[in-house]
């Protein structure tokens, strides 16, 4: 191989790795707002729901510790579902 295709090759080598890493570095702060837009969502859905006080400070507790898990537990099972009006 000669010296200039060898020198390109290097180039595109190391342009090909310096987009990869800015496209981790985008999906990773894009994952981190989503985080945490998902986290405060689930806060202050608690705060407006209509559940006991020492309801709240549980589902507060349980989203402190485990801030994902928690999230997604209050959105599937812990948030008090709408009555139907029959």
């Amino acid at each position: 191989m000669s010296h200039h295709l060898a020198q390109a090759l290097s180039i595109s080598r190391d342009a090909a790795a310096q987009g990869i890493g800015i496209g981790l570095l985008i999906a990773l702060i894009a994952g981190g707002i989503f985080l945490v837009v998902f986290f405060l969502a689930a806060l202050f859905s608690i705060l407006g729901a209509d559940i006991g006080c020492g309801g709240k400070i549980l589902w507060f507790l349980v989203i402190l510790c485990l801030p994902f898990l928690g999230s997604l537990l209050w959105f599937v099972a812990g948030r008090p579902r709408p009555r139907p009006y029959y």
